[in-house]
């Protein structure tokens, strides 16, 4: 059996336009969400244009299929769907209320954005620091360990929250769920100092001084003018 992988294709067609004088050519570049149904048949269902896909589905015998279609692996990629979009903008509603201390509405927003997208990494951290602000330390709690857990978080366009979510978290003496989120960020950068340091911190606030000496002993092997270690170090002496 064919190898076929499943996902967007692209369909290009060229149409006559207009008549007589004004007659002309268009090409006109279809997307597709595609998979295979059986050995000789495969699924074809059209693409939107934010890439989500329509009730439009066809049955296309494999020869005619490899004879038409694409292979397009990167497509809809980054192009954001209305639900993103609808996400991204009671987010950003939320964060005006936040500035202006309206939390009732700020929380609405917030929860709104992750009722369309639960993993939302801004949405989750602005509502746990909304909790924070408002003393709902509780709450607060859930919503910063619940993101340490997530895997999203560490993708590398939501690395301005590692130190800011791991701070949270030592803040509210989550002391294991911070060293472990830590540790995951270490995976995407093993030689940042600042991620070593914080680590160590964290276990030094636990109790953990063996650990913080460890660790400091590593970010200061990387940095050996990182003042915040060279004093974190001599304090545990």
């Amino acid at each position: 059996m064919t190898a076929i992988p499943e996902g967007v294709y692209s369909e290009t067609k060229v149409q006559k336009i207009g008549t007589m004088g004004t007659a002309r050519t268009q090409t006109i570049v279809d997307y597709y969400q595609c998979s295979r149904l059986d050995d000789d048949t495969m699924k074809v269902q059209i693409l939107d244009m934010y890439g989500e896909p329509l009730p439009l589905v066809e049955k296309v015998p494999l020869a005619d299929f490899l004879k038409r279609f694409t292979f397009e692996p990167g497509q809809f990629k980054t192009r954001k769907s209305p639900g993103d979009l609808a996400a991204e903008k009671a987010i950003a509603t939320a964060e005006r209320h936040v500035a202006h201390k309206e939390y009732n509405s700020a929380e609405y927003e917030y929860s709104k954005a992750l009722k369309l997208d639960k993993e939302n990494v801004r949405a989750n951290f602005g509502l746990g620091k909304l909790y924070v602000v408002t003393g709902e330390l509780e709450k607060a709690s859930k919503v910063f360990s619940g993101l340490a857990r997530q895997d999203n978080v560490l993708d590398p366009e939501n690395k301005h929250f590692f130190n800011e979510l791991g701070i949270e978290l030592r803040g509210l003496k989550l002391y294991d769920q911070a060293i472990d989120f830590y540790d995951k960020a270490l995976d995407l950068a093993p030689d940042d100092e600042n991620l070593l340091f914080n680590i160590a911190r964290a276990a030094f606030e636990a109790g953990d001084k063996a650990k913080a000496d460890g660790f400091l002993d590593c970010a200061l092997t990387i940095n050996p003018q990182f003042e915040a270690a060279k004093k974190l170090k001599e304090s545990l002496k």
